[in-house]
C-alpha cells in the first residue's frame, strides 16, 4: 500500500478521484480493489444520476465515495467549467499530499479508429485538461484509460504524421514530475466476456527511477492483477468468458411488463448455470427482475432480417452484402457467437444480435458483456437518437462508454501493487542498468 501515513502512525486509506467518470464502470471496479473514492467529475446529468445510485448515496450498494468533500458539488459537473473556478482550485491545492490517484477516461470519439479518427475533434483536448487538474492537485499516481488510438499517430494528409498523443501526455507528465508509460490491455484477460483493446497510460509521481524501469514493473503489475482478480471473482484462471456464460440466464425465455417502460416487454431471470452469472447476480434478491432488461418493439422486416440471419448466416460481424441484399442501411450488425467473448461493445444495441432469438442485446445484457453486477442499475432515458447522443447519455451509452468494472479492479489492483513496488525500490541499494526500449 501507499507509503502515506496518518497522524496516529497508521497506514492511511488509498485515496482516489475520477474525472470523466461516466455511470461509475471505473469507479466501482476501483472500489472493489481497495481504493477510497474521495469524489468523481462526470458532465452528464443521466450518467451522474446512474453514478449517484450506485457509488455516492448513502444508500448505494456500492458506496464508494464516503468522504465527498462539502465544498464539491454532488451533482453533473464540467471538468472544463471546475478548473475556471477560482475557488473550487483553491479547494484543489489543499488536497495535495493527500491524494494517492487521479484517475479517468477521457471522450475518446476523436481518437477511436472505430470512428472518424479526427486529429481536430475539440473532445481530444479533454485529456490535457485532465493533467491540468492532476498539476493542481499533484497525486501520487495518475491513470489515464482510453481506446488504443490515443496510441496511434494520426495521419493529416498523404505523406505525412501527426503526433501520438499517449506519447505526448507521457512527455508532459514528466514535465510535472511523473514517471509514467504506455500499456495495451485486453478486458478478456480480466475475465471480461469481451475482446475490449484499451491503452493504459500510468505514472507515479518521483518514481525515482527510469520511464524504462517503471514500465516493466507496470508490465508486471498488470499481468499478476489479472490473475488476482479472475481468482478472487471465482472466474477461471484461463480461457475466456463466452458470451452463453455472461448472458445465458438472461435470455428471456418468459418476459413480463417492463417495470419501467409501459408498453414494453422485459426479460426474466432463468437459473446461473456459470460461475460468471453468479458472480454478476450476488447479492440480488430471489423474485426480483433484471433492471434495464427491456426488450426492443421490432417491425416485421427487422424481425425477418434477424430470423434469416440465425438460419443462413455464421456467427460474427454480418457482411456488408448481406444486409444490403435485406434492405437495412445499418452498415454493421453482429450475430452473437454463444461459445466466444463479443468484440468491444459499442453504445447502439441495435448491433447486436442475440445468439438466441431475433431480437436486439438489452442494455442489461450489454452490461453483462461489460461486467456490470445485476445490482448495479441504470437511470436516464434506455436510447437517444440523432445529433444529441453527441450531449446526452442514455443508459444504453453509459453502458458502452463504461470501463469494465473488472479491468477498472484489475487496473486499480495493478496501481496499488506498483506504487508497492516503488517505495520498495527506493530503499534497495541502486543497480544499473542498460535502458529498454518503451512498448
Amino acid at each position: 500500500m501507499s507509503a502515506r501515513l496518518t497522524e496516529a502512525g497508521e497506514k492511511a486509506k488509498l485515496r482516489s478521484i475520477e474525472l470523466f467518470a461516466g455511470c461509475g464502470g471505473l469507479a466501482l471496479g476501483l472500489h472493489r480493489a481497495g481504493w477510497h473514492g474521495l469524489f468523481a467529475v462526470e458532465r452528464d446529468p443521466m450518467a451522474f444520476e446512474t453514478l449517484a445510485a450506485n457509488l455516492v448515496k448513502e444508500d448505494a450498494p456500492y458506496r464508494a465515495f464516503e468522504s465527498w468533500p462539502e465544498w464539491m458539488p454532488k451533482a453533473s459537473t464540467d471538468l472544463i467549467k471546475f478548473l475556471e473556478d477560482k475557488a473550487l482550485c483553491a479547494e484543489l491545492r489543499k488536497l495535495r499530499g493527500t491524494v494517492d490517484l487521479v484517475a479517468g477516461g477521457p471522450p475518446c470519439q476523436g481518437f477511436s479508429v472505430g470512428g472518424k479518427r479526427d486529429g481536430a475533434d475539440d473532445r481530444n483536448a479533454l485529456v490535457y485538461r485532465m493533467l491540468d487538474f492532476v498539476e493542481i492537485v499533484q497525486p501520487r499516481a495518475v491513470l489515464i484509460e482510453n481506446v488504443e488510438g490515443i496510441a496511434r499517430r494520426f495521419v493529416s494528409k498523404p505523406g505525412t504524421t501527426g503526433s501520438c498523443v499517449a506519447e505526448d501526455v507521457i512527455a508532459k507528465l514528466e514535465d510535472l514530475g511523473y514517471i509514467a508509460s504506455y500499456h495495451l490491455i485486453n478486458s478478456a484477460n480480466f475475465g471480461v466476456p469481451q475482446a475490449r483493446r484499451r491503452v493504459a497510460i500510468i505514472g507515479v509521481l518521483a518514481a525515482g527511477m527510469s520511464r524504462d524501469c517503471l514500465h516493466d514493473l507496470t508490465a508486471a503489475a498488470l499481468e499478476l492483477a489479472a490473475k488476482q482478480t479472475r481468482i478472487e471473482h471465482g472466474l477461471p484462471v484461463k480461457g475466456e468468458i463466452s458470451v452463453e456464460d455472461a448472458i445465458g440466464d438472461l435470455a428471456g425465455d418468459s418476459l413480463i411488463p417492463c417495470p419501467d417502460s409501459p408498453g414494453f416487454m422485459a426479460g426474466a431471470y432463468g437459473p446461473p448455470k456459470s460461475a460468471y452469472a453468479k458472480l454478476m447476480r450476488e447479492g440480488v434478491a430471489k423474485g426480483t427482475h433484471p433492471n434495464s432488461h427491456r426488450m426492443s418493439k421490432h417491425g416485421p422486416t427487422v424481425r425477418a432480417l434477424y430470423e434469416l440471419a440465425h438460419a443462413s448466416q455464421r456467427p460474427g460481424r454480418l457482411t456488408k452484402e448481406f444486409l444490403l441484399q435485406n434492405g437495412t442501411k445499418k452498415d454493421k450488425k453482429v450475430l452473437l457467437d454463444r461459445t466466444a467473448v463479443v468484440s468491444t461493445i459499442t453504445t447502439h444495441p441495435d448491433e447486436y444480435i442475440h445468439y438466441l432469438y431475433p431480437r436486439n442485446i438489452t442494455v442489461r445484457e450489454m452490461a453483462r458483456l461489460q461486467s456490470f453486477p445485476d445490482r448495479f442499475t441504470f437511470h436516464g432515458r434506455y436510447t437517444i437518437n440523432g445529433p444529441r447522443r453527441r450531449f446526452d447519455v442514455a443508459r444504453c451509452s453509459q453502458v458502452g462508454n463504461a470501463v469494465p468494472p473488472l479491468m477498472g479492479e484489475g487496473l486499480g489492483r495493478a496501481i496499488i501493487d506498483l506504487l508497492r513496488e516503488v517505495d520498495e525500490t527506493k530503499v534497495k541499494p541502486k543497480t544499473k542498468g542498460r535502458a529498454k526500449v518503451n512498448a
